[in-house]
């Protein structure tokens, strides 16, 4: 019995891979953001950190009375900005991974679902990060490549042909 392209299952190899490595980064991006967050969070609460960049400041001769404290005050601001962005891009990346996820799950059973899926997990892992860009090419690949079209023979099963 041979077997021809027809009979076997489609591959989605391409789409799993590319899917597999932006999972990959995401992981990598929370857990690198969990870092920087907790470092800014600790640098926040330390007192003797703040002590000696207040004390660097205010001793700077270049700097009037107004200026160290403007820069003192943005420092605090910009700490705590920082701090805030990282727990919405934290957020993001985990829904993103959690859509690559199901698009992975679903990928052989449904691939538009996966291409749109990919999609969205790519704009919510940043725009045009490398993740986002993997995302989008498994995405259009979900989109583009169709499975062979099984010819259907005239003649049914029958392996003969008639005279």
């Amino acid at each position: 019995m041979e077997q021809n392209s027809f009979n076997r299952p489609f591959k989605r190899t391409g789409e799993r891979v590319l899917g597999i490595v932006g999972l990959v980064f995401n992981i990598l991006g929370v857990i690198m953001t969990l870092v920087v967050n907790s470092l800014m969070k600790s640098l926040t609460n330390d007192p003797q950190f703040q002590q000696e960049f207040e004390a660097e400041i205010w001793n700077d001769p270049t700097l009037t009375e107004s200026d160290a404290q403007a820069i003192v005050d943005m420092m605090y601001m910009g700490m705590d900005w920082i701090v805030s962005f990282g727990w919405f891009f934290i957020a993001a990346l985990v829904i993103s991974s959690i859509l690559i996820v199901i698009a992975l799950i679903n990928l052989s059973k449904n691939s538009k679902l996966s291409g749109i899926l990919f999609i969205v997990a790519g704009v919510l892992a940043g725009i045009i990060s490398l993740t986002s860009i993997l995302l989008y090419i498994a995405g259009i690949m979900c989109f583009v490549r169709k499975p062979p079209v099984e010819e259907e023979s005239v003649y049914g099963n029958d392996t003969m042909r008639p005279l």
